[in-house]
């Protein structure tokens, strides 16, 4: 970007960098005009496929409505794609977006080292860049601040909890994402806290969450315990929304095993209500601020030449070892709709039939907690206001 001063040298710099990059932020006098900033989105979701994205992508679009920036993103341009395919259209996006009058920001996921290498036009151009949701090593090694947890460390915690469990001697993951890093870390993370409790019998099992009966039959196929032995053996772990339906079905079906889940989900809040069920915690990586956060970061990197210092801003893991009040479960699954500018707002959907407890219970596992999240950020906003002034 282009600082914004007004001295002699400082405009010769500028117009020099505006040469190099072929892009300009836009002007600050007398006023940032933030209509003026365009900000970039690509990732990897599916939220046909994977319904954790639905939510992330009503975040990403409320972030830069109210950062009043111009977006750049289309949350339905993977659908019906391989991987593969998503990955190469990613890096196709990329480069569209870092090339001739493109974008200001990007904001981007990185499920692949080969979508991290397509950022270089992009570095070169003098973009700024925020990643997210996936890729923290990858973030980390092109030194890029990244919005999410440590997958690796979520997965531990499963692993851990469960091989706590007295008598507990096989491990299931169930991963319904087997190509992507994200769910590597998760399972590979489960491992390392089951064997850390010096048990073994740890497997990654590759599952359909669209399909049930197809779900229950993988799990029963890998997971099921020695004869005599019964299901108070087994601990599984849903290494994802995806799987929580079918998850959650299962543990019905099959009382004695133990459950924890990543992420939250009306169907897992059902499964921690449950008292006939053995559904520990839920890992909450807190998806809205994933898709809601990098927008003040970037807006402010690019109008004001600022971004922290931080490599990591954590959402998460929170263990979630209660379901919400019947509110926030409305809020949740209407994902958390703003009003809009006359006050009005998007008819929410109808309540649980069951009434939830009053109060979820949160327990920080991150050297990073939400605290700082949500201090930093408006710390950000605050220095944004001033230099308006």
């Amino acid at each position: 970007m282009v600082p914004y001063r007004r001295d002699a040298a400082a405009l010769a710099l500028g117009f020099a960098a505006l040469l190099e990059t072929g892009s300009a932020s836009p002007a600050c006098d007398p006023c940032i005009d933030r209509s003026e900033v365009k900000i970039g989105v690509v990732h990897h979701g599916q939220p046909s496929t994977d319904v954790y994205w639905e939510k992330m992508n009503v975040a990403i679009k409320q972030g830069a409505k109210d950062m009043s920036i111009d977006l750049h993103f289309d949350a339905d341009q993977n659908e019906g794609m391989t991987q593969e395919e998503i990955h190469d259209k990613m890096a196709m996006q990329i480069e569209q977006y870092c090339v001739g009058d493109g974008v200001h920001g990007l904001l981007v996921s990185l499920p692949d080292d080969d979508i991290a290498e397509a950022l270089a036009p992009c570095t070169r151009r003098g973009v700024q860049i925020a990643t997210f949701n996936a890729g923290p090593n990858h973030a980390k090694e092109y030194d890029l601040i990244y919005f999410g947890q440590n997958e690796t460390n979520s997965g531990m915690s499963a692993g851990d909890a469960l091989a706590k469990v007295e008598g507990t001697s096989t491990f299931c993951c169930s991963n319904h994402a087997s190509w992507t890093g994200v769910l590597a870390e998760r399972c590979g993370g489960m491992e390392a806290g089951v064997e850390a409790n010096s048990k073994g019998g740890s497997f990654n099992v590759a599952v359909d969450p669209n399909n049930c009966t197809s779900w229950r039959e993988s799990i029963l196929a890998e997971c099921s315990p020695g004869d005599g032995i019964g299901w108070s053996s087994v601990g599984l772990y849903l290494a994802g929304k995806a799987n929580h339906k079918c998850g959650i079905e299962f543990a019905r079906e099959y009382p004695d095993v133990h459950v924890v889940a990543s992420d939250v989900s009306e169907d897992l809040y059902a499964g921690l209500d449950d008292e006939g069920l053995n559904v520990l915690f839920g890992i909450d990586q807190q998806s809205y601020l994933q898709g809601y956060l990098p927008f003040s970061f970037l807006t402010m990197a690019v109008t004001n030449n600022q971004m922290p210092v931080n490599d990591v801003i954590a959402t998460g893991p929170h263990l979630v070892t209660e379901s919400p009040s019947e509110e926030d479960v409305v809020c949740e699954a209407n994902n958390f709709v703003v009003c809009d500018e006359e006050g009005g707002s998007a008819p929410p959907p109808t309540p649980p039939d069951e009434e939830s407890p009053p109060s979820r219970s949160l327990m920080q596992t991150s050297e990073y907690g939400h605290q700082v999240t949500f201090a930093i950020g408006g710390f950000i906003l605050a220095v944004g206001g001033y230099l308006l002034v």
